[in-house]
């Protein structure tokens, strides 16, 4: 499993607050080959991750309201 997660790293220039919770997902997701439930809590992790590091890239992300 340490094969399969080495390479999810933490992008280059995030910033130092948002850095902590793709760390979490991928130790998660790591840990859930041992411990099955863990496996949940990884993939809402990531999710979590993911969108942290966007709204850290998108400007005004999270901000706009959505107009149809």
């Amino acid at each position: 499993m340490r094969d399969l997660v080495e390479d999810l790293v933490v992008p280059t220039g995030v910033l130092e607050a948002a850095a902590p919770a793709p760390r979490a997902a991928r130790e998660l997701l790591r840990q859930s080959y041992c411990c099955y439930e863990f496996s949940a809590p990884a993939v809402m992790h990531s999710v979590v991750a993911v969108e942290i590091v966007l709204r850290d890239r998108i400007p005004d992300a999270g901000r706009r309201r959505c107009t149809s």
